[in-house]
């Protein structure tokens, strides 16, 4: 009966532990509700995210604005690893390198989910990403979700 206890115990502790693990997390990449992209595959997202497609949206004909958290976090995380499959250091010397090759400017960071849905919703050529659970009814009239990762 202990040693059944203990599985118990011990499979409830991991189904904790994926859900608030970064592959629990659910991430939307997002971008301004005028931009008349519906839908991005991953790597879509990464090719624009990074610029290295155009610098300007196709037919919205606006600089494309990578937005990024401030801090590490899990949703940092999540979009570095399954988006980018890069890591905080690749992507720090990524943008370093393109603003001393063509003075580019980094990545827009912002310090919570609110504030990049805030900075996404008032800039037509930004993408950015955020949890899914932070998108409410009114954000999502703010802001169009291209892609979902998980």
């Amino acid at each position: 009966m202990k040693k059944i206890g203990l599985a118990l115990l011990g499979s409830l502790c991991l189904l904790v532990l994926a859900a608030f693990s970064p592959q629990g997390t659910e991430i939307s990449v997002i971008v301004n509700k005028e931009n008349p992209v519906s839908t991005l595959s991953a790597g879509e997202a990464k090719l624009y995210w990074l610029r290295k497609i155009k610098k300007r949206w196709p037919e919205l004909n606006k600089n494309i604005k990578p937005v990024d958290r401030k801090s590490k976090c899990m949703e940092q995380d999540v979009f570095y690893s399954k988006v980018l499959n890069m890591t905080s250091t690749d992507v720090e010397s990524y943008f370093s390198q393109k603003q001393y090759e063509s003075a580019e400017k980094p990545q827009d960071k912002f310090p919570n989910d609110d504030a990049i849905i805030g900075f996404v919703s008032e800039e037509q050529g930004a993408i950015g990403f955020v949890n899914s659970s932070s998108l409410n009814a009114e954000s999502k009239n703010k802001v169009k979700v291209v892609l979902t990762i998980q």
